[in-house]
């Protein structure tokens, strides 16, 4: 389980980077960002600025004049330059209400979203109306009011739907409306963004309890209603109302697929399942599936989404840790088949990810340790101070269970899950993954590092007819990797300890007699042979990733039949 540190922060922004400490208003005149947000500015000790405020001190006039003696471009120009100078780096603990056209163009847009968490309230063109009655702004001196705010509603609803939340405020005092809104900003933590050639960028959110904001998240994106929930049987029942519930709260219809729970279920059976309810609620190309649940969820329904009328939009939610830091990022989707795991799939980038940590606290130490394989994996990939981090993680916790003060972790094996130090593992684990799929989005060169550990544990996960779990399997084809580098020369035996020690501080298995799977040469033949089907073959030869050390991994055919099975034998 988590460390309670990790949820009960004590002011808004206690587990905030000071770069991001910024919340901004954007959004449509009259929606009520600047009452907003200088209610959100006192609860949070922040600076509050208007931006409007900003541009008539800098040209010495009111909007309206500015309109009337210059013209709007002018106003925008300005508008630009004020908003690089207020987010300047190092100008953080701020406030910033937006005027409702700053976000039109591109590079305003990009700015403030880099910025900070960025809020899009929204209202009804006959609140606007009602509200900007006896004001005098520029953009509604017309005969037909109403069909002049509704002209720029719709030229601005591109720009709008790139923005992070949407809150409509029409039924909502402005009090009512902060508080959702400083709700929303304690939950999230951190915002990786992701950025793939020929494709769309898109986020992953990290924070907790954000299950309880994704109406506000999937708001204001332009996808069809209703949202399809892809869950199993675990995890529907724990989560699969609260989502629906958080939807609802932003008037988004939704309906719950559940597909049976388990890697066996990962078919082209269950995939037709999810087409039919996708027919049966009549989706369409503006449709978004949303996937909650682990890897199976997200792998199953991401391939449903890459496939259905030729693709439609897809939101991962993953609620294991393995699937956070692995299979929810960078695209692959896909179900096993008779002849192999994953050999039918797409490529299928998600359009966001929320990974919300509150989630891991229901989590047995079983599939928490699973999922620090694919993180123990990431520090090996990465190398450097990623390394050097998990070790010193791994250190500490250990000397706290020499102590005797740390009972849970005692108890449990997997001491450092307790360590506040988890958020930042799971934030570097995924900032490499963005960083080499970014690089090879399509797995034709470095990406095929991430597949460490994978080509024999693979093989591992068939053979037990998948009773040892992904994140087992993965740890134990690690310390088959690392055999294998170490009797070929690659590395030295102190790399192989290493591995070893960390993985068993992790509570994972180093051997399969820690899970009463004795291993005979017969099983060996038959984990060789399963391996034959790994897709990642090339020139009918399986690759192999092998390590010299942290951080300088190889990719290598040249790995004999008999050389691989001396290194599945080592784990027995």
């Amino acid at each position: 389980m988590l460390d309670d540190s990790l949820s009960a922060t004590s002011s808004y922004d206690s587990l905030r980077d000071a770069e991001s400490q910024r919340l901004i208003f954007a959004g449509f005149m009259g929606t009520g960002k600047s009452t907003v947000g200088q209610i959100c500015a006192r609860r949070l000790g922040y600076e509050f600025i208007d931006l409007d405020t900003e541009i008539e001190r800098e040209a010495g006039l009111s909007i309206p004049q500015i309109f009337d003696r210059h013209s709007e471009s002018f106003f925008r120009a300005l508008e630009s330059r004020l908003i690089e100078r207020i987010l300047k780096p190092g100008r953080t603990r701020i406030v910033l209400a937006t005027g409702g056209g700053a976000v039109k163009d591109p590079n305003n847009r990009q700015r403030l979203l880099n910025a900070g968490t960025v809020i899009c309230l929204t209202a009804s063109p006959e609140t606007i109306i009602k509200r900007a009655a006896g004001t005098d702004r520029p953009l509604l001196q017309d005969a037909d009011v109403k069909g002049r705010v509704e002209k720029l509603m719709r030229e601005r609803a591109t720009a709008y739907r790139a923005l992070h939340y949407h809150i409509d405020t029409s039924r909502l005092s402005p009090e009512e409306v902060a508080e959702r809104v400083l709700r929303i900003y304690s939950a999230e933590q951190v915002r990786v963004t992701v950025r793939i050639p020929n494709h769309a960028a898109y986020d992953i959110v990290i924070g907790d309890g954000l299950i309880e904001h994704l109406g506000f998240t999937v708001a204001g994106k332009g996808w069809a209603s209703p949202v399809g929930i892809v869950t199993d049987s675990n995890v529907g029942w724990t989560y699969g109302n609260r989502v629906r519930s958080a939807l609802g709260l932003t008037g988004t219809g939704s309906f719950i697929h559940t597909m049976q729970a388990g890697e066996e279920n990962k078919t082209l059976r269950t995939v037709e399942d999810i087409y039919g309810s996708f027919a049966t609620h009549n989706f369409e190309r503006s449709s978004v599936a949303l996937a909650l649940g682990g890897g199976v969820v997200g792998d199953t329904a991401g391939f449903a989404a890459a496939t259905f009328m030729r693709g439609v939009a897809l939101v991962q939610v993953p609620t294991t840790l393995l699937s956070m830091v692995d299979s929810s990022i960078g695209g692959k989707t896909g179900v096993d088949a008779p002849f192999g795991k994953n050999m039918i799939g797409a490529f299928k980038q998600p359009d966001l990810v929320v990974m919300d940590l509150s989630v891991l606290r229901s989590l047995p130490p079983v599939q928490l340790s699973a999922g620090m394989a694919e993180v123990i994996k990431s520090a090996i990939i990465d190398g450097g101070v990623f390394w050097d981090e998990i070790q010193d993680i791994r250190q500490r916790n250990t000397e706290s269970r020499m102590q005797g003060q740390d009972n849970k972790a005692k108890t449990t094996g997997s001491a450092w899950m307790l360590d506040r130090g988890l958020l930042g593992l799971i934030v570097r684990s995924i900032d490499l993954k963005r960083r080499v799929v970014e690089e090879d989005p399509f797995e034709q060169g470095r990406r095929a590092l991430l597949n460490l550990g994978h080509t024999f544990g693979h093989g591992l996960e068939a053979w037990s007819n998948y009773q040892i779990l992904h994140g087992q399997a993965v740890g134990l084809g690690m310390m088959c990797a690392a055999n294998l580098s170490c009797a070929m020369g690659l590395c030295d035996r102190n790399m192989v300890e290493q591995l070893r020690e960390l993985l068993v501080s992790a509570g994972l298995p180093t051997r399969l007699a820690q899970l009463n799977a004795p291993l005979r040469n017969a099983d060996i033949d038959a984990i060789w042979h399963i391996m034959q089907n790994d897709k990642k073959k090339r020139g009918g030869r399986l690759r192999f990733i092998l390590i010299r050390k942290p951080g300088d991994l190889v990719i290598t055919s040249e790995v004999d039949e008999s050389e691989a099975k001396r290194a599945i034998a080592t784990i027995a």
